[in-house]
This record gives C-alpha cells, sequence and structure tokens, in this order.
C-alpha cells in the first residue's frame, strides 16, 4: 500500500539494546532506515515517538530488509500501529495531530478481534472428539469399501459377461485306445503292466486256443521225430563212409592180381589183357562214386544220402507248417495300435476272452484335453484359436491354467439324451503334464472360460489385414 510504503524524514528516537541511542530520519510505516553504517544491524530496540515535549516509547522488533540498512517492522501490535500511523499522516497531510487523536490511537487496542475460533476454544470444541482428518480419512474408507463391494461385484460380473464365455461340463479327457480280443482264446501271458509305455506294433497280450495248440503240439512231435530220424541217418551214412577204404580194398587186389597174371610181352603186344582193363575200370568207377551193383558201397552210400534229403525236406516243411501255424496264432494276439501308456488291464492270465471282449485299453501318446459343451447358439462366437482360461484344484488350491482352444464340433451330446451343442476342445499349456500331471487325471472337473474379443479389436484387426 502507498500509505505503508511512502517514506517520510521526521526525526524518531531508537535505543538498541546495547543503550546507544540514534535518531531515525528516514522512516514508514513498514519499515526504517538506520542511519549509520554498520556490520551487523540491530533486531531490536525502544522507538521514540517526539510528541509536544513528551515522548511516546514502545519496544519494536526487526527483520533485516531488501534495501540497504532497511529494517522492516516485525510483529507490531494494534496500538502500536495506530499510534505511528497517527504521526505519518500527519506528516504526509502537513496537519500537526490533534491530542485527542493520539489519545485514541493509544487507546485503540492492542489486536484486532479475530473473526474466527481461538486456539483454546478449538481445544475445548475437539475435547474428547476423534480428530476430524482421521473422520474424514475414516467415512472415505467407508465410502471405498462400500463402493468396491457393491460396484465391484457388480462390475465383474457385468465385466465377466462381456469378456468371457463359461463353458459348461469341462473336464479332461485322455484319448484311450480300446484293444479288444479279435477272437475266442486264453490269455497266455501278459507283457505288459498298467502305466508302461509300450510303442506300436508291439505284443502286449499273448493269446491262443485249444485248437491252435493242438496243431502245433502234433507240428512239433513230427518235427522232433523227423529231426531223430535225420540224425540217425546221418550217423548211419556216416558209419557207411567209414568203410570206403575197406570197400576199395579188393578191387585194387583184384587189379594187381590180373596185372600179375600178364607176362611182360602182353603188356608190350597188348594180348590178353581184358582181365586187367576190366579191373581197372572196376576201380575207376568206384573212385567216382559209381554203383555198378544194387549191393555195393555206392548204393548203399545213394540210399542214405536219398533218405537223408527227403528227411531234411520233412523237417524244413515240418518247420514251415509250424512258422505259419504260429503266425495264425499270432494274428489273435493284441499288439499295440498306437504310442501310448498302458492305462488298464482288465484282463487276466489263463483267462478264456471271447470275441470282442476287452483285454486292454490304452491311451495315446499325445497332450491330454478339455473337453466342454456349449449352447448350439453360440456357434458364431467360438472358434479354434481362442484363448481359454482353466481353473483346477490341487490339494486344496486353486490352479490357473492357460489354454488354445483347438476345435469346436457340432454334435449331439453323449452324457444328454435328445441334446445338441458344441463340443470345445481345449489344448492346456504344455507346463501342465509336465510339472503338475495331477491336474490333468482323466475325467477331473474343470471351470473353463473363452476369452470373447470385443468388436472394436475385431474391426482393428480387420482393417490392418485390408491395409496389408
Amino acid at each position: 500500500m502507498s500509505d505503508l510504503s511512502f517514506q517520510v524524514r521526521a526525526p524518531l528516537g531508537l535505543e538498541l539494546a546495547t543503550g546507544d541511542s540514534v535518531t531515525v530520519t528516514e522512516w514508514s510505516l513498514s519499515s526504517l532506515t538506520f542511519p549509520t553504517e554498520t556490520d551487523v544491524l540491530p533486531s531490536q530496540g525502544i522507538l521514540s515517538i517526539p510528541f509536544q515535549g513528551v515522548d511516546i516509547r514502545f519496544p519494536v522488533r526487526f527483520q533485516p530488509g531488501s534495501g540497504p540498512r532497511e529494517l522492516v517492522f516485525d510483529g507490531l501490535t494494534g496500538r502500536q500501529r495506530e499510534t505511528l500511523s497517527v504521526f505519518y499522516r500527519s506528516i504526509l497531510s502537513g496537519r500537526m495531530a490533534s491530542t485527542e487523536e493520539v489519545i485514541t490511537s493509544l487507546d485503540t487496542p492492542v489486536d484486532l478481534v479475530p473473526m474466527e475460533e481461538t486456539e483454546e476454544e478449538k481445544t475445548v470444541a475437539t475435547a474428547g472428539k476423534t480428530p476430524r482428518s482421521l473422520r474424514v480419512v475414516w467415512n472415505l474408507l467407508v465410502y471405498c469399501l462400500i463402493g468396491v463391494v457393491v460396484f465391484g461385484l457388480l462390475g465383474q460380473q457385468i465385466w465377466s459377461r462381456l469378456s468371457t464365455i463359461p463353458v459348461g461340463q469341462a473336464r479332461v479327457v485322455a484319448e484311450l485306445v480300446e484293444h479288444r480280443a479279435p477272437t475266442g482264446a486264453y490269455v497266455d501271458e501278459i507283457r505288459v503292466v498298467p502305466g508302461e509305455a509300450v510303442t506300436q506294433g508291439q505284443t502286449l497280450v499273448v493269446l491262443s486256443s485249444p485248437g491252435h495248440g493242438g496243431t502245433l503240439t502234433e507240428i512239433r512231435t513230427d518235427l522232433r521225430r523227423a529231426e531223430a530220424d535225420a540224425r540217425q541217418t546221418r550217423k548211419a551214412l556216416a558209419l557207411h563212409m567209414e568203410g570206403l577204404a575197406d570197400a576199395r580194398r579188393p578191387l585194387e587186389l583184384a587189379l594187381g592180381t590180373a596185372i600179375a597174371a600178364r607176362r611182360p610181352a602182353d603188356f608190350l603186344g597188348n594180348h590178353s589183357l581184358q582181365e586187367v582193363r576190366r579191373t581197372q575200370q572196376a576201380l575207376a568207377l568206384f573212385d567216382a562214386e559209381i554203383s555198378q551193383r544194387a549191393d555195393d558201397f555206392h548204393a548203399r552210400r545213394e540210399y542214405l544220402e536219398d533218405m537223408l534229403r527227403d528227411q531234411k525236406d520233412d523237417i524244413a516243411q515240418l518247420k514251415r507248417a509250424l512258422s505259419s501255424e504260429k503266425d495264425i496264432g499270432g494274428a489273435a494276439d493284441i499288439v499295440a495300435l498306437a504310442d501310448g501308456i498302458v492305462a488298464e488291464i482288465p484282463a487276466f492270465e489263463d483267462q478264456f476272452l471271447s470275441r470282442g471282449d476287452l483285454a486292454l485299453t490304452l491311451e495315446e501318446a499325445g497332450p491330454r484335453r478339455v473337453i466342454g459343451w456349449l449352447d448350439e447358439g453360440m456357434a458364431a462366437a467360438v472358434y479354434p484359436g481362442m484363448t481359454a482360461n482353466l481353473t483346477a484344484i490341487s490339494g486344496g488350491q486353486t490352479r490357473q491354467i492357460a489354454g488354445v482352444v483347438e476345435d469346436v464340433v457340432a454334435m449331439a451330446n453323449p452324457d444328454r439324451a435328445g441334446s445338441f451343442g458344441l463340443r470345445v476342445s481345449v489344448l492346456p499349456a504344455e507346463w501342465v503334464m509336465r510339472d503338475a500331471p495331477e491336474l490333468l487325471r482323466p475325467d477331473a472337473p474343470m471351470e473353463l472360460k473363452l476369452a470373447r474379443r470385443p468388436a472394436w479389436i475385431t474391426q482393428v484387426m480387420e482393417l490392418i489385414d485390408v491395409r496389408s
């Protein structure tokens, strides 16, 4: 205000705290200028105002001002302000202040009457009560809690309706392959146990029929007999061949006798050598393993060799018959139709299975799936590739599992006679079967929800596809 900022030149006395007195010649209602140069400006003192030979004195406090040697009044009371203002305005107007004005200023209350509550009144009003700030915070928390409970539950239901599609009758399904007996037969051997991993084509259960077993027994008996006869013939042939030198010796002797009976001139003139030639030819035929009589050595050898050859042919034929019969019997054995794990073996050894009886159940290798059903009216809202959220319970704890819709098929619901709907197949995340297989036990219940894509996202994706 201009009334407070104009400095006037009128002497005021200022007694410092050190006891020194100075005369202030430049001052206003807000500040004064210290008359002398000093390193440290005073912070308090006693200000005296001369009035008709009488000094009006009152203590004052100062704060350093913005100008050099400027001291700003700090904490003047109402009476002090009014008294100083009387002299200030009289000097500005050039009119001497009257005694009445001075007395009036001196009678002015020390401080202005406050229009708000005092500290004592505030203390009395709030005694025994919770602070207002805490009450405000408490009320805000209560209102927020009520809002969260009401609007949170309601909003959650609305958002769930808009963003997800609940799927009913959701359960874990494993691809099971039933192995049934192809014909009536007995269970000879079960070569696997439940939980064992098998490969396609592996023999799981060995079956045999009574007729097949009898045929195999007859063939094996004939085969053993033929093999025994062949061994006897082989021994006889070996024993006969041991007499080869004995059988050749008479022919050698006959040739030597025929040669000894002739003179040297017979050989030179080639006379009477028929006997020599005959015995020589007989020996050559023997060495060439040619039979000369029906009962000679080589005739007997040929007979034994022919017999052994026929016996070998019979053995080979019996072995082929045995192998063929085994193949016929093995065709009844139950082999794995696919790679997988043995889930159940209702059959037991020595049991007779009729044709079509269940002998073994195999879970095909591959991930387990979650199957659920939807109303046929949702046919335009679900499609393969949708994101799915699965909820399972394990050990009393809720586990969330991400999944992807693998297939959507419209068909009759086998669990509800006469009901038609959509079968939704969901493939769970890979980590479940690896880290928590108990969550995907067959027929385990699941809570299944499909993530519905908002319309605006679909429009954006279609726009991106068109531009690309």
